[in-house]
């Protein structure tokens, strides 16, 4: 068993931690704290790719509710791309575990809030599933370092 399967393994999301760490040729070489680093940063394209496809669509909205349910997700993914995943990587590298993990499960918290806008399917249900769940993954491998 290698490293990324060992860890993937431990990080509540075997598949989509496989998948997503063997897609990126850094983790191949990469240590535990690199393949935390690593999910991270996809995290933060991810999250950001997310954001962008909500802006895009916000800027077609004129009903008022909608209106204000699309701001909170576009608040919510700002506060995860410009405060919480920048603040995960940094905690990171100055081995603060537990506001790396914390940084990076609280984006699910906030993907979450996204989610509680709505009653139905968005054009963006599968992105927020996909920032939820690779954020929940990272946080579970950093947490494997303490």
């Amino acid at each position: 068993m290698d490293l990324i399967e060992q860890t993937c393994r431990q990080s509540g999301f075997f598949a989509l931690c496989d998948s997503t760490l063997r897609s990126d040729p850094r983790s191949s070489n990469a240590n535990l704290e690199g393949l935390a680093k690593i999910s991270v940063e996809i995290v933060i394209d991810k999250a950001n790719a997310t954001l962008n496809f909500i802006v895009d669509l916000f800027k077609n909205v004129s009903d008022p509710v909608l209106y204000r349910s699309y701001g909170t997700c576009i608040d919510s993914y700002d506060a995860s791309v410009e405060r919480l995943l920048p603040e995960a990587i940094a905690a990171l590298g100055s081995k603060d575990y537990a506001t790396s993990r914390h940084d990076a499960a609280t984006v699910a918290t906030n993907v979450n809030a996204c989610d509680e806008q709505f009653s139905e399917k968005t054009p963006f249900s599968d992105r927020n599933r996909l920032v939820h769940d690779l954020s929940l993954m990272s946080a579970g491998i950093i947490e494997l370092l303490g």
